[in-house]
């Protein structure tokens, strides 16, 4: 299986998935490039999502869409129906992914757009779905889709629209090549891809029962662990099931290096003051084995994709992008000064302050190399004063986009 995600909501993420577990190798551009084309938009851009032998730009504005181009640059298709934010390829199938997600709220109360289109490279619509209460979750390797409707996880025939197997639970995570699925009290794993049980657990009764926040109920997974987050944290072996340690604690958590978590109590608000109270860190770190150390971030919460896992030179490390900060897998700062990234490399990152791209070593005390684009339209809004121009990792070279061009470099 090969796939690449493309997620573009203010970075582009990649993630390659293979048979063999190597990861994506994009190649970076360690001199100073050279353009090598461009392509000029008639309606307002978002984002480029380099991919594997095509490149989609997502559109902004009233008509919102994504456009096709090839590795020359030349225009092959467009989609405008849609808000198109989360773009993944399957290079496999050669299929395309593109799905929206737009949340609106009025007076009358709040509203959600959203649902997902498959596309050919050729840009034919092979699958759509409008339907809010569905989403797909992924293509398996034998071209069936696995959707999730509401509590219910199926793999379906996407032309007859035949079930192979469903599977019903409350959450559902993915890891060690199994889907781990969490329904009341009990915990089960399930076979990658199918429905057959391959052991289920059950949870102290009522384990749930007095959480503040419903979206602290969650279920996580990774090679290590299997955590479920509840009243309590429950953490047990991915493979066998057997209980690893539990903390009589509720608390907001988040992925970070060396297949662990750091946790951290939610959001609070002061109602005297009517303002939101973020939580203070060190936020501890557990793994396989308990507690195994504390994350201590810049001061500035736990916020929407605050800090992320990604690979220097082959070792995962968590990155703070706001502070520029790394840390080990124990959370202790391992370097700091990697200001204005946009794009992570295994090697290095790329990065984007105003016009100015550039490439920086992991390790390194100053860039490779800098370029500043000259008469850009420039991106930069009242809340992101900034960003004049998006930067993504292609395989060897950079996609770079203004408000109504697209230039590579290489």
């Amino acid at each position: 299986m090969t796939l690449l995600l493309v997620a573009g909501i203010g970075t582009t993420a990649f993630l390659l998935l293979r048979d063999d577990d190597e990861q994506l190798t994009t190649g970076p551009v360690t001199t100073e490039p050279r353009q090598t084309w461009l392509w000029e938009s008639d309606k307002p851009i978002s984002y480029v999502h380099p991919g594997p032998g095509i490149n989609l730009v997502t559109l902004d504005g009233e008509e919102r869409g994504v456009v096709a181009l090839d590795e020359d640059g030349k225009e092959l298709w467009r989609d405008e129906r849609h808000p198109y934010n989360y773009i993944t390829f399957y290079e496999d199938q050669k299929l395309i992914t593109a799905s929206w997600y737009v949340a609106t709220a009025s007076g009358e109360g709040s509203d959600t757009d959203k649902g997902d289109v498959v596309f050919g490279y050729d840009g034919e619509v092979v699958w759509e779905n409008t339907d809010p209460d569905v989403s797909l979750s992924s293509i398996a390797d034998d071209g069936d889709y696995v959707v999730r409707a509401e509590e219910k996880l199926a793999k379906l025939d996407p032309e007859s629209k035949d079930e192979d197997w469903s599977i019903t639970g409350q959450d559902f995570a993915y890891a060690d090549e199994a889907t781990f699925v969490l329904d009341g009290d009990q915990l089960t794993r399930y076979a990658e891809d199918s429905d057959e049980q391959e052991w289920s657990i059950e949870l102290p009764s009522g384990h749930a029962e007095g959480l503040e926040q419903d979206y602290l109920l969650g279920l996580h997974a990774n090679d290590d662990l299997v955590l479920v987050a509840s009243g309590s944290l429950f953490a047990f072996d991915p493979k066998t099931g057997k209980s690893l340690w539990t903390e009589d604690t509720s608390s907001d958590v988040r992925s970070v290096a060396g297949n662990r978590y750091a946790l951290s109590q939610p959001y609070s608000y002061d109602e005297t003051t009517g303002v939101s109270v973020s939580p203070k860190p060190p936020f501890p770190i557990y793994g396989k084995e308990g507690e195994a150390g504390s994350l201590d971030i810049v001061e500035g919460g736990f916020g929407w994709m605050a800090v992320e896992v990604v690979a220097v030179d082959g070792k995962e490390m968590t990155l703070q992008r706001s502070s520029g900060r790394l840390y080990d897998i124990d959370g202790a700062l391992a370097e700091s000064g990697y200001d204005h990234v946009a794009d992570t490399l295994d090697e290095g990152v790329y990065t984007v302050d105003g016009a100015t791209i550039g490439y920086r070593e992991w390790g390194s005390d100053a860039p490779e190399w800098t370029l500043t684009l000259d008469e850009v339209d420039s991106l930069a809004t009242q809340d992101d004063p900034g960003q004049d121009v998006e930067v993504a990792a292609g395989a060897g070279a950079i996609l770079v986009n203004d408000e109504h061009t697209v230039w590579r470099y290489e």
